[in-house]
């Protein structure tokens, strides 16, 4: 070997363990960026999960009827439909980091007023929670997407934060269940809307010391009109046809998810006295333990989707899994919760089976639809469209729940498994794969 294929042989070298390092230094970054989100996000979830296990029980200690209790929740439902949509819209213009700000105040509001034993006040509370959920779910996933590409991070790792951040949310889910337990047992049933405050107070803490804000426009243009900022919205909205597709799997699917959170528990118990050999229609049932198991399927849901993810991505990847992008894992996720739904609608003895069949689809339902999303969504109008594609489940949610008592359970089932299967059929016939 000559001196100078040695030196080049040497610089190669060189300069290979210099681009190891670099992109060893670019992991660390991205690990401390991606944690300083999921410490928020899970902190969020986490006073979510507290306040739902005991929200019914909290209002027939207050001592309201059915259709009270039926009127709070569809107010909520509407309120994160409308009001929700117009906060949501004005998050690009505004700021996104001042409006997730925004999401712990009102959230932190609501809380306050729900635990006042006074009609008005909780119909106000429900108004204010509705909302904050709209920004829940879009301006905080807006703020990381456009935080991730401003950084400079590859687009691949966008679904390696959205697949870690919902198996973490089921471990969290479960954590909050039992966290729930102890403090109603040790304080009452209003202990855990407190410590739902605590949590949002220390979100809104971590927020404001360590992120950036980041807005649609470069400049942050705080003087967009709300008229403006929705009809941008929904000119980009109707000018892509794979946003439309995404928003008609995501009504169509969390449609279902809803539906499923409001009927498993009166389901299951049906289900107990006919398949799980409870002849006793008052023998307690285990649903703390069961409430357990679906959020690990959760989890199981979130850890195939990042496998198959990872594997399908791979140069060079052969076989079945190298077909498997994220929009046909999307349409795995709905086809299976599909099959799940006709299963418990016709309320076959395998219905636990299908209950965790259907949690397992949300765990590759969360990560697939929002990396699409990410992808598809342009940066200036990225939340105003976000909150947006959640009118149409928000106001389809409203109207099942205020018919939930004329429909049967077995037909709300088959409506679900009609809505998920449709769903999976728009994104095989009209997502276009570039």
């Amino acid at each position: 070997m000559t001196v100078d294929e040695q030196y080049d042989l040497g610089a190669s070298a060189e300069a290979n363990d210099a681009n190891d390092m670099k992109s060893a230094e670019v992991q660390k970054r991205f690990k401390a960026f991606q944690w300083s989100y999921l410490v928020v996000y899970l902190t969020v979830m986490g006073a979510d999960w507290l306040q739902g296990p005991y929200l019914y029980k909290l209002y027939t200690t207050y001592g309201l009827a059915f259709e009270q209790i039926a009127l709070l929740f569809l107010t909520g439902f509407l309120s994160g439909a409308f009001a929700g949509t117009a906060l949501g819209s004005m998050a690009d213009s505004w700021g996104r980091r001042k409006v997730c700000l925004l999401f712990c105040v009102t959230t932190i509001a609501a809380l306050c007023l729900r635990l006042m034993e006074i009609y008005p006040i909780l119909i106000v509370s429900h108004i204010l929670s509705g909302a904050s959920t709209a920004l829940m779910y879009s301006v905080f996933e807006s703020w990381y997407v456009s935080e991730h590409t401003s950084r400079g991070y590859p687009a691949d790792w966008r679904s390696r934060t959205f697949a870690t951040s919902t198996f973490l949310n089921g471990l969290v889910a479960i954590i909050a269940g039992l966290v729930a337990n102890q403090l109603v047992d040790f304080w009452g049933v209003g202990a855990p809307y407190v410590f739902a405050m605590v949590l949002l107070g220390f979100a809104g803490f971590m927020i404001s010391t360590t992120w950036t804000e980041n807005y649609g426009e470069a400049q942050g243009n705080r003087d967009v009109k709300l008229v403006d900022a929705l009809k941008q919205g929904c000119q980009v909205l109707f000018s892509n046809s794979n946003i439309l597709v995404l928003g008609a799997a995501q009504t169509f699917f969390e449609c279902s998810m809803y539906v499923f959170v409001l009927l498993y528990t009166p389901a299951i118990e049906s289900a107990a006295l006919t398949h799980f050999g409870y002849e006793d229609e008052n023998q307690k049932l285990p649903l703390g333990y069961l409430f357990s198991t679906l959020m690990f399927a959760v989890m199981c849901g979130s850890l195939a989707f990042q496998s198959l993810d990872r594997q399908a991505s791979v140069p060079n990847a052969r076989g079945l899994v190298s077909t498997l992008s994220k929009d046909r894992l999307l349409v795995l996720a709905l086809s299976i919760a599909s099959a799940a739904f006709c299963c418990m609608a016709y309320g076959v003895s395998s219905v636990r089976l299908a209950y965790h069949a259907f949690e397992f689809t949300t765990g590759m339902y969360y990560p697939s639809i929002s990396s699409l999303k990410a992808e598809a969504i342009p940066e200036e109008s990225r939340a105003s469209v976000m909150t947006l594609l959640r009118i149409p489940m928000n106001v389809s949610i409203a109207i099942i729940f205020w018919n939930i008592e004329a429909i049967s359970q077995a037909m709300l089932f088959a409506m679900c498994g009609i809505m998920t299967f449709v769903g999976a059929i728009l994104l095989v016939a009209r997502y276009n794969r570039e």
